[in-house]
């Protein structure tokens, strides 16, 4: 949806325009108040029932899987999956993960490859302390300031003064 606004020239013109953008925020906070009540009613009527209905599937999921994992070559064959007449039912297999078995910390064992020349299994990264750096250019750090300079960002807003009910 585009909207055209044409220039205003007085004053008044940009007040009048301001306070349009006002009533057009308080009506988006009230739309939004209205959707999200509706939300959490709709969410406290069912989300009971659909954590409940979540519980036992979940529950009858894991009480089934050893049996059918004793029985898979029976029922299924070669494939992950096997079909009753309302379902499928099988097997998934999930992404391979790797899984650090030593008992230091991923950042130390990848500092130790890393330093080791073992770049094709750890590497470094490296971040900006952006506190760091306005902290060295407030105090006229010369080297700093010749990669970083500071700005302040400018942004134009309308806010408006009340919520109070503006009409249509």
């Amino acid at each position: 949806m585009s909207v055209i606004c044409k220039a205003p020239k007085t004053r008044a013109e940009i007040e009048a325009e301001a306070d349009e953008i006002a009533k057009i925020r308080i009506k988006i906070r009230k739309l939004t108040v209205s959707r999200d009540a509706a939300i959490l009613k709709i969410n406290e009527q069912y989300n009971p029932q659909i954590k409940k209905l979540e519980a036992e599937r979940e529950a009858r999921e894991d009480a089934l899987a050893p049996f059918v994992s004793a029985r898979k070559e029976e029922l299924m064959g070669k494939n992950k999956s096997a079909s009753s007449p309302l379902s499928m039912y099988g097997f998934r297999t999930g992404q391979t993960v790797v899984r650090n078995i030593t008992d230091k910390p991923d950042a130390a064992v990848a500092y130790e490859l890393f330093s080791a020349a073992r770049t094709d299994c750890a590497k470094a990264t490296y971040s900006l302390d952006k506190r760091g750096v306005q902290k060295a250019l407030k105090k006229g750090d010369a080297q700093i300031e010749e990669f970083f300079e500071m700005e302040v960002v400018e942004r134009f807003y309308v806010e408006p003064k009340t919520d109070k009910d503006i009409g249509e």
